[in-house]
Order: structure tokens, then sequence, then C-alpha cells
């Protein structure tokens, strides 16, 4: 009887493993099917047109308002001067005449005067004596030249210093209405003859000096464009490259542009700017940047060929509101590249286009 209950559960376990071995293989032969079914069906893509245009993106650089070099009018006398009082600032407005600076000679230039006076009277009262003379036949043709070589460089001389304003101008007045760009000498200083007091510029004698990227010198040419906006707000000017240097500045390493400013810009000498450019992407393949891809390989597409994917390797450019500059080989200008949908493909897979964007 034992021997009878025992095969009967023997029997039983085993109906049941292999019931449960049967759902298993059911299952999992199932599971192959349906992967197969999927590996044998059409991949379901969107596609998009690759084109040939030209992108732009903005570029920034940020640099000060400065006086045009070739503009700047230095204010100087022809003799060494003390300066007794400064009667302007810098940035100040100045119109004709305004005085600047009022001056008085230095002890070594009044010295100077004097004797040219001095030189100048005596060489006059000699010039009388030879001539008294040489009425008296006593001086020669000889000795009436000399006297009258020696008083004429002495009266030039004497003449050059009272034109210089030695003696005279106890003020230095603008030549012209603008803005005072630098003042050069401060109260009691002393100034050589020729040295810098003030340097005064036009209002509309004013320009930008940026600092670009050396790569983007290529973009910026003689009256390229550059829209310029003070940093503190306000409406932008549009301005044209006047210069365009080839030395990098030592401490920043971006290279000065100089840039014209329309009249009547109304930005403020010495304040800060920033200039506003296009960089440009000429004559580019450009593509919608949802259809690049990466994978261990790089950068890539794929693009439809025949209801085939055909991965092909890119080098990506410029990206400009959704869409990317591409180049490599093997594409062209119309090719459908997948848009939607590209990081279920492997090269050679059959796909299926839907919608297709970008068409002409």
């Amino acid at each position: 009887m034992k021997l009878a209950k025992l095969l009967l559960w023997l029997a039983l376990l085993a109906v049941i493993a292999g019931g449960m071995y049967w759902l298993a293989h059911l299952k999992t032969g199932s599971g192959s099917d349906a992967e197969e079914a999927d590996q044998e069906g059409p991949v379901s893509v969107e596609t998009a047109k690759i084109e040939r245009k030209t992108l732009a993106q903005p570029e920034t650089a940020y640099g000060s308002v400065i006086a045009q070099p070739a503009r700047v009018q230095v204010v100087s006398v022809a003799f060494e001067t003390e300066v007794r009082h400064v009667l302007v600032a810098p940035g100040q407005l100045v119109k004709q005449g305004d005085p600047l600076v009022e001056i008085q000679p230095s002890a070594a230039a009044e010295l100077e005067l004097r004797q040219a006076v001095n030189a100048a009277q005596a060489a006059a009262r000699d010039l009388d004596q030879t001539r008294s003379r040489f009425n008296l036949k006593l001086a020669t043709n000889e000795d009436l030249g000399a006297s009258e070589k020696a008083a004429n460089d002495a009266e030039l001389q004497l003449t050059s210093l009272q034109q210089s304003g030695l003696g005279t101008n106890n003020q230095i007045l603008a030549s012209m209405d603008g803005i005072v760009a630098k003042v050069d000498v401060q109260n009691g200083q002393i100034v050589p003859s020729g040295g810098a007091l003030v340097e005064t510029v036009a209002a509309d004698d004013i320009e930008a000096k940026i600092g670009v990227e050396a790569e983007d010198l290529p973009i910026l040419k003689e009256g390229t464009e550059v829209q310029i906006t003070s940093v503190q707000g306000g409406d932008p000017v549009r301005g044209k490259v006047r210069l365009v240097t080839h030395r990098a500045d030592t401490e920043t390493r971006l290279v000065d542009v100089y840039v014209s400013l329309p009249p009547g810009s109304g930005l403020l000498l010495d304040s800060y700017v920033k200039g506003t450019f296009d960089q440009v992407a000429k004559a580019a393949l450009v593509a919608p940047t949802a259809a690049v891809e990466s994978d261990e390989d790089g950068y890539c597409v794929f693009t439809v060929e025949g209801k085939k994917a055909v991965r092909r390797g890119v080098t990506p450019g410029l990206e400009v509101g959704g869409e990317i500059e591409i180049t490599g080989t093997g594409l062209a200008e119309g090719q459908s590249v997948v848009t939607v949908g590209s990081h279920e493909l492997s090269d050679g897979d059959e796909v299926e286009t839907g919608a297709e964007g970008n068409d002409k």
C-alpha cells in the first residue's frame, strides 16, 4: 500500500515538471518569434532634405570707445612753460575759443626771451655804428654785410619767440568744438617746449576698439558691419570695420579691431561697449540638428537610399536655430536624412519613411 502511494506521488511530480517545462518553452519560443518578426520588418522613420545654404550666428566682442588717433589734436606751446591752472577735465565738451589751460613762461623761457631782446637790440646798435663807419669810409662792404646779417638773425630769433606766444599768451584756447580726450598736465607742472598740454577730438571723431578671437579674423574685413551697443544699455548703432590689426594683446590674447561709428552715435568716450557681428559658414551643406547622431566611431547621419539606411560619417560645424553644417563623404544637396528613429538604425537596415520636413 505504501509502495503504491509512493509511485502515485512520483507520477504526479513528473506530470507537474513536464507541464512547467512545456510552459517555459512555449513562452521562450513566442518571444523569439516576436523578436524575429520585429527584426524582419522595416524601421519606421521620418526624414528631411539636406540643403545648401548660408548659416549666420552672432558673435560678440567687447571693447571701449576711443578717439580716432588720426583726428586727435594735441595742444602744446613752443617754449618751456609752467602750468598755472588746468581749466578743463577729460570728457568735457568745449567750444572753439574756450580756455583750456592757463600758463606762464618758465624762468628759463623768460630768460631766453630777455636774451633774445637784448641780442636784437645789440645787433641793431652795431648795425647803426657799422653804417656810420661805412659812410665815413671806415668800414668795408664785408663789415656792413656781417652786421646786417647779425641784426637780421637776432630779429628773427626774437620774432619767433614772440610768435610762439612767449611773453604774450596766458591762456591756451580750444581751436574747435569737441571733447577733451585727455589732460596731460597738472597745476604747477613745468612742460618742455612742444610738450602736450591737452588733447581734444571732434565729437564725431570717435570709434570703438574691440578685442576679437583670432579665429574670427577671417570674418572681419574692412567695411564689415558691426553692431555697437553700450554695455550699460541703450540703442545699438551700426558701425563699420576701419582697421583689423594683426597683433594679439599680450594679456588678453585678443586682436584689436577698430570700428568707425556713425555721426551722432551718442556713445561716450572711454565707455565700455560690445560689438556684435555674424559668424558665417558659406555654401555649407545643412541638415536638421536632430539628424546628427554620435556612436563609438564618431558623428554620423543616416541617409535613405533605395529604402535602406546608409550610415555616413560627418563632421559637424556651425549650428544655428535647429540646423547644423555637416561635411562628409557621399553627402549631397537633396539627400534625405533620418531625423526621427535614427537611434534604432544600423547601416543597411530597411526603413519605412513617414513625414518629411523642409520640403521646398
